[in-house]
């Protein structure tokens, strides 16, 4: 695992290594023995960002696949959101533009959901939630399941305590959770009987 770094001695090498830092600041594997992920463009800043997120997912035993990251300085780079999942088809490109640790998350879960989720699991899920599609372009992004999904399970392993303003939620993303891991979130546990004694 290698970090490629430059050293600027003129004024020459200077404008040429700004100019390629936008795109191959960072270039290097990222991750544990079974999976590596290679990150692209990123600074200091995102580079622990993913490494916190692939640590959730680790953490969780929710084996991620290994993923070509792509971190952008603007929304441009991720066609006006966020962050994107699976833009060129492969299943394993994260592009990433928000400088948000959430959306991250976000991200990983899709690539998750994409290789670990079959059929029957997504349907259950779709009927939980009371949606009528996966992932049909037809359809509002927030009303598509695969971003339900994305979301369950992203804020499934958030680090921070559940608000008591979002109560009403906990239990259909606890169960939403497990149906799609087949684990239990300790944020949501914890939630849930948090949210029970107020």
């Amino acid at each position: 695992m290698s970090t490629a770094i430059r050293t600027v001695s003129s004024a020459a090498t200077l404008v040429a290594t700004v100019i390629l830092s936008v795109t191959i600041a960072l270039d290097r594997p990222l991750g544990g023995t079974h999976t590596s992920h290679t990150v692209h463009g990123s600074d200091a800043e995102s580079l622990a960002e993913i490494e916190q997120a692939d640590s959730a997912f680790r953490a969780a035993g929710l084996g991620l696949p290994s993923l070509d990251i792509h971190v952008h300085e603007s929304y441009a780079g991720c066609d006006g959101r966020s962050g994107l999942f699976n833009r060129d088809g492969s299943g394993n490109r994260v592009d990433y533009c928000s400088g948000h640790p959430f959306t991250v998350l976000h991200e990983f879960a899709h690539a998750w959901e994409y290789h670990r989720v079959d059929n029957a699991t997504r349907d259950a899920f779709l009927e939980l939630h009371s949606l009528s599609t996966w992932r049909s372009r037809e359809i509002p992004w927030s009303a598509r399941g695969t971003e339900v999904a994305a979301e369950t399970i992203a804020q499934g392993l958030m680090e921070r305590a559940f608000p008591e303003w979002q109560c009403d939620e906990v239990a259909i993303l606890d169960d939403g959770f497990r149906l799609l891991t087949g684990r239990r979130s300790p944020r949501f546990i914890e939630g849930r009987r948090s949210c029970a004694s107020s």
